[in-house]
């Protein structure tokens, strides 16, 4: 009796401590006392914090793809069994997969997603042209093979992930926010994803407009051949989510390019001017839209702002496609 007593003993002991909310909490408060750009290193995050490997977080690096080297950030809780679905969460400008990873601890553990948050840095993929534009073109104007885009490695990662962790999904859903956004739903518009089941682009600050004369990455006329293929790009099923507080002119992160600024005054009217741009677009290559689009009352430029209602959309099953954008019920809070 006492040697059992005391191997339950060593084996506590041992055991790791789980993260509390109260640790996911303080860690995210101290993420915003210093400002992504100055707390992040080119190079990337050096390591991963206390409070987030004992959540279970893991970051491992995927380099046997076409370009530089990615660390990857995961999340699978406790509960995410082997048939789990896995969802990538693409960061925004600040680079900061950190906290992106740690806004969704919470929320990921409640609806038992694995979640991936590859870190694009700006070491190796430096300017919005290699992350939000995904490394199309380089800094000549000349197309890269599609291997090397940014956009080509994450159904490699996915792959790495579900070896990795023996999982069963044979899909994955792509969501961003912010330059992460960008990211997404110009990977939609490339046709990239062999593996996506559904891509979320949630509060974009500039957009690739299927329609008119603009050029890449503000539009998609002029590219090479075989590179836009509207019947596969506006079938595809992607969700906009827009803030609807997501409306201030004067943001600090708010693309102004010229061609960003003729697409509206802040994000939520370049998001409502960009679908509303899309279905003309399906009619005129005779293709069924997919796209839906829904704002999210009272939430601004705010990626965990977002999360419970990316997992409501996820629960709704399939969206209705076209027509205008949909205001959602409030989440109560958790």
């Amino acid at each position: 009796m006492m040697r059992r007593l005391l191997m339950l003993s060593l084996l506590l002991t041992a055991a790791p401590a789980m993260a509390e909310p109260a640790d996911i909490k303080a860690l995210l408060q101290d993420f915003e006392k210093v400002p992504a750009a100055r707390r992040v290193p080119d190079s990337g995050i050096a390591a991963v914090p206390a409070a987030l490997a004992r959540a279970g977080v893991q970051r491992f690096v995927v380099d046997d793809w076409g370009g530089a080297a990615i660390p990857v950030w995961l999340l699978r809780p406790a509960g995410a069994k082997a048939d789990a679905p896995v969802m990538f969460v693409m960061h925004g400008i600040g680079r900061d997969a950190d906290r992106y990873i740690a806004e969704w601890v919470e929320i990921a553990a409640r609806a038992g997603i694995v979640i991936v948050v590859p870190e694009f840095t700006r070491a190796a993929f430096p300017d919005t042209l290699n992350y939000n534009f995904g490394a199309v073109f380089d800094e000549q104007g000349k197309l890269r093979p599609r291997e090397r885009w940014s956009y080509s490695a994450i159904d490699i990662i996915f792959d790495r992930v579900v070896a990795r962790e023996a999982l069963a999904a044979k899909s994955y859903v792509l969501l961003g926010h912010s330059a992460g956004a960008q990211f997404v739903h110009r990977f939609v518009l490339l046709g990239v994803g062999a593996k996506m089941s559904r891509a979320i682009s949630a509060n974009s600050g500039s957009y690739t407009l299927p329609t008119g004369p603009g050029r890449w990455p503000f539009g998609v006329a002029g590219l090479p051949d075989g590179l836009w293929q509207p019947a596969r790009a506006l079938s595809a099923p992607m969700l906009l989510m827009q803030g609807t507080a997501d409306n201030d002119p004067n943001h600090s992160s708010l693309p102004r390019q010229p061609e960003a600024m003729a697409q509206g005054p802040h994000r939520l009217a370049r998001g409502m001017a960009f679908f509303a741009a899309a279905p003309s677009a399906a009619a005129d290559a005779k293709v069924s839209f997919g796209w839906s689009c829904v704002l999210v009352p009272d939430v601004a430029h705010d990626n965990g702002g977002m999360a419970p209602y990316v997992v409501e959309m996820l629960k709704a099953g399939p969206l209705r496609k076209g027509g205008a954008c949909r205001l959602l019920k409030k989440v109560p809070p958790a």
